[in-house]
């Protein structure tokens, strides 16, 4: 098992030693606290990382281990008491060599190690990702999580569909499953997204620069620009910080890259958001030049927004819904409409209750039976709202 810690590097260039080391410090801890804890072992740390082992019959500790390791940075992230720090983290199962290292203590080496540690070089921050032969080998009725007991998980739940990556050294791409541990899988950094498209399309300039998000989001931003709005570039990202008193605060993305600078302005319904949060965001230029990068348009888990119909689909329970900035920033969100999409036509104005599922952030249609009280569009009242502004 291979246990990154994600932006450590630019960490190191723009703060002091003194601060930085006890947040590597922290991350080593908590690693060496979850391997342990489920019976593995650390035999190795390597600078901002740590790589494990467990024995063949602990590839459901090994899973547990990493869901522990995401979830104890998720709530010292929630403090603060990392800098927004997050980790990526990687399995693979199969035979190893063991031997006494030069320097003393024991080493492991093999294609299985490779495999771990390129899969976790190309997983995006808070991926578990986890090998076809560790989701072989795994007795999945033994992996729980928070998120999982709280939702009833089945073994079935804590995996994503299987997927492939290329890797160095490898002749084929790996396969592999990504663990559920919140709501969404993350999906891959944006740089292996990238690559993997320029080799397959060999796309133009333009093209190469539009993927800076996980995998699972294209589907998203790809299904609106094919019925007829133009591309546009998602991300999402977590509240890093917000400043309530004054309204502006950063976005940390989920791939690689620099923290975004955002405020009420370009938040949908200019509304706060709440530090520690999910959100999802269109990337856009500084608002001066050699400041940080703007996130304009962003909806965060759990906010309720207003927004327009981009297209129905007949027979379907989901459409596209256009929300847009006070600065005209706009993004689309795939919704969940359910019966009332028999009633829904393209243009009108609806009511969106932000939400999360396992392809990232999407919305739900506040419908007149729901508990919060509000009302959907019918054809009586299309283009109206009823009801006070959530």
């Amino acid at each position: 098992m291979f246990a990154d810690l994600s932006g450590s590097t630019e960490m190191k260039e723009k703060t002091a030693e003194v601060n930085w080391l006890p947040t590597i410090g922290k991350f080593l801890d908590i690693t060496t606290e979850a391997v342990t804890s489920h019976g593995g072992k650390v035999f190795k740390y390597l600078g901002d990382g740590t790589l494990a082992v467990f024995n063949d019959d602990q590839a459901a500790d090994a899973i547990n281990a990493s869901i522990r390791i995401q979830e104890m940075l998720y709530d010292e992230n929630k403090n603060n008491s990392l800098k927004g720090c997050l980790a990526t983290v990687a399995i693979a199962t199969g035979p190893v060599v063991e031997y006494q290292a030069p320097g003393g203590g024991v080493d492991y080496v093999g294609s299985v190690v490779d495999r771990a540690a390129r899969l976790c070089s190309a997983g995006a921050p808070q991926a578990i990702w986890i090998d076809t032969a560790t989701v072989v080998c795994a007795n999945m009725l033994k992996v729980h999580s928070v998120l999982g007991q709280a939702l009833d998980f089945g073994p079935d739940d804590y995996l994503d569909r299987e997927q492939k990556v290329p890797a160095k050294g490898f002749g084929e791409h790996v396969k592999y499953r990504e663990v559920i541990w919140r709501q969404a899988p993350v999906g891959v950094k944006s740089g292996v997204l990238t690559e993997t498209i320029e080799k397959q399309e060999s796309a133009d300039t333009a093209r190469r620069q539009q993927p800076s998000f996980p995998a699972q989001q294209g589907a998203f931003a790809g299904s609106s620009a094919h019925y007829g709005a133009a591309p546009v570039t998602i991300e999402e990202g977590i509240v890093k910080r917000w400043h309530s008193d004054t309204g502006w605060g950063f976005i940390a993305p989920l791939g690689e890259g620099g923290d975004y600078y955002v405020d009420r302005r370009f938040v949908v319904g200019e509304g706060d958001l709440t530090q520690g949060g999910r959100v999802r965001f269109v990337p856009l230029p500084p608002i001066k030049e050699g400041k940080q990068p703007l996130a304009g348009c962003a909806v965060q888990e759990g906010h309720r927004v207003e927004g327009k119909i981009q297209r129905t689909f007949p027979g379907k329970t989901f459409t596209f819904v256009d929300v847009t900035d006070s600065r005209g920033n706009r993004q689309p969100l795939h919704v969940y409409v359910g019966a009332a999409a028999e009633t829904l036509r393209t243009g009108d104005q609806v009511r969106v209750e932000i939400t999360q599922n396992r392809k990232g952030i999407s919305g739900q249609l506040i419908t007149e039976g729901s508990t919060v009280g509000e009302k959907a569009v019918t054809g009586a009242d299309r283009g109206t709202f009823d009801g006070e502004r959530a």
